[in-house]
Order: C-alpha cells, then sequence, then structure tokens
C-alpha cells in the first residue's frame, strides 16, 4: 500500500495510483491530500509517517481531527467514499458530482442560510451515521376552489361551533360530530375576516382570545390564510408533529385524497428535529415544507435522499 508522509496541515505521498482513484492533487511528482483523506487511507492500509515515525491509527486520527471541523468531514467523506464516489475535501464542504455540507444532529439548520444554494445537507448522527437531504425552495399552489355562503356560529371558548353542516362536507373545514361542526380558531378567524363566519363575539374579540390562547398564533394564522388564499385544503397537522396538513384538492370527503406536505413555520431547527420531521413526512407520503419567513411568506421543502 502506498506511504504517506504527513506535515501540520497536510499529506504527501509519491503514489501516482491514489491520485487515479480520485484522492489528493497532483503538484508535481506528488500527490497532496486532506488529513480526511489521509485518515481515511490509513483505515484502508495506508501508511502514514511524521518525521519517519509510522504513525498507529489513533496517532493518526488525533493529527486528523486537531481540527474540530474535520471530525464531520471525514465521517461524510468515509461514507460517500465507501459507496463508491469520487470526491474531494474542499473547505468545510464534500464535493463530487454535488456538494454536500456535513452537520451534527446537534447543529441548527438555519433556512434563510441554505435556501437557493446548490449544496445538499448531510447530517452526521451522534453513532456516525450519516443521512443526505435536499432542499428546495417551495412556491406551489393548490386548486381547491370555494364558493361559501355566510353562516352562523358560536364562539365557544377555545374554538367555534356552528350547525353549517356544508362547511364540513363540502368545503372540509373542522371536523363534525354528530351534526355539530367544530371550527378551530384559526379557521374561525379566517373565516371571520373574509366575512363569511357570523359570531357573537367580534372579530377583535375572537383574535385576542386567539393570541392569548397561544403564543405564536399570528405567525400560524398568517401561514394558514397564505397556504388557503393559495388554493390549498388546510387542516392541522398535530398528529404528525406539524403546524398543518396540506391538501391541492378535496373533492369528496367520502373519497379523500392523501394530503400531500406538512407545513411547519420555523425559521431554523435543530438537525435532529429535522431529521424527525422529513422521518414522518416521508412515512405517511407526504413532503416535508418549513415556513422560514412569516413577512415575505417564503418556504422550503426539504426531502430525504439516496446516495
Amino acid at each position: 500500500m502506498a506511504r504517506i508522509d504527513v506535515f501540520e496541515d497536510y499529506g504527501v505521498s509519491r503514489s501516482k495510483n491514489l491520485a487515479r482513484r480520485g484522492f489528493g492533487r497532483e503538484r508535481g511528482n506528488s500527490v497532496l491530500l486532506h488529513p480526511v483523506e489521509v485518515a481515511y487511507l490509513s483505515t484502508k492500509g495506508c501508511s502514514v509517517y511524521l518525521n519517519e515515525k509510522k504513525l498507529n491509527i489513533t496517532e493518526i486520527l488525533k493529527w486528523c481531527f486537531k481540527k474540530k471541523e474535520n471530525t464531520l468531514l471525514f465521517f461524510v467523506f468515509s461514507d460517500l467514499r465507501n459507496r463508491g464516489r469520487k470526491i474531494k475535501v474542499e473547505e468545510n464542504f464534500i464535493v463530487g458530482n454535488e456538494i454536500f455540507v456535513p452537520i451534527s444532529e446537534r447543529d441548527f439548520v438555519d433556512f434563510r442560510e441554505i435556501v437557493g444554494r446548490k449544496f445538499n445537507l448531510a447530517i452526521v448522527d451522534e453513532e456516525g451515521d450519516v443521512t443526505y437531504y435536499k432542499h428546495s425552495e417551495w412556491n406551489c399552489v393548490g386548486r381547491h376552489r370555494e364558493n361559501i355562503k355566510p353562516f352562523d356560529g358560536v364562539f365557544a371558548g377555545d374554538r367555534v361551533l356552528t350547525c353549517n353542516k356544508e362547511i364540513f362536507e363540502k368545503f372540509f373545514y373542522g371536523s363534525m360530530n354528530d351534526g355539530i361542526v367544530n371550527l378551530s380558531l384559526v379557521e374561525a378567524v379566517y373565516l371571520a375576516e373574509k366575512g363569511l363566519l357570523k359570531l357573537d363575539v367580534s372579530n377583535e374579540k375572537l383574535k385576542y382570545t386567539a393570541r392569548q390562547m397561544e403564543k405564536k398564533f399570528e405567525e400560524r394564522y398568517a401561514v394558514y390564510r397564505d397556504l388557503k388564499d393559495r388554493g390549498f385544503v388546510v387542516k392541522t397537522g398535530f398528529k404528525f408533529g406539524s403546524d398543518f396538513r396540506v391538501y391541492e384538492k378535496v373533492e369528496n370527503l367520502r373519497d379523500l385524497p392523501h394530503s400531500k406536505y406538512l407545513v411547519k413555520v420555523a425559521e431554523r431547527i435543530r438537525a435532529s428535529e429535522l431529521a424527525s420531521h422529513v422521518r414522518v413526512a416521508r412515512a405517511v407520503r407526504k413532503k416535508m415544507v418549513f415556513c422560514f419567513d412569516i413577512k415575505g411568506l417564503r418556504y422550503i421543502c426539504i426531502e430525504r435522499i439516496k446516495v
């Protein structure tokens, strides 16, 4: 196997075979290697020397990981190389046919910082396993149309009740039990602001109650209203750990289609939580969407990918 001599921040080998295999960068008669490449190659049998002393694997790892950022790079690099990918380490990225950004499951993902940028996320868990995600800005519209006639409702403290069955059966608002339709506060505020729901309290009282009961009501309501105005059917996402589940169109409740998206309002989120949300969405055949900009009403879709 090849011999590698290491210095402060890089390794050098005379083996051009390493370059042919996609490792390092040729410099004259030598191949310059990133510390992550050196550590990986040492696990494959290459001998590593420092000042003519052969290093054992512990000493190699200590040399490689003196820069903390190399730890995540190593796990992602090793995983991709073992999958047959020819890749390079460039700064804090892994670069091949695609670009990967390694992050720890403990790190926060700030959606404002990644939206529009052409790289995939490589989340490394505490056991060193890597899961990959792609992202794209989401700007979809639904196909649901509503022609709702004004109707009466009763304010019941933390919800609104109505006997108007059509609002549920035809337009899929709320839920119905024994002929009584239960509307959530976010649905009630939306319908009241549209002038469609007539209550025994003012719209201001209804919205004030909603704000008192839910700290982030205004943010959730802004997203709910935007999704409705885009032509979607929007229901609670509580059972899926999200704010909303979203349907493109509902024509018949007896033949209810699967909702297409789960939506959560979050500007940034811990990577472990992001993985959990995407896993749940994937398990129920939906896509995970985050609204990260309330004022601009911008969204990002995160999907797990195979590499």
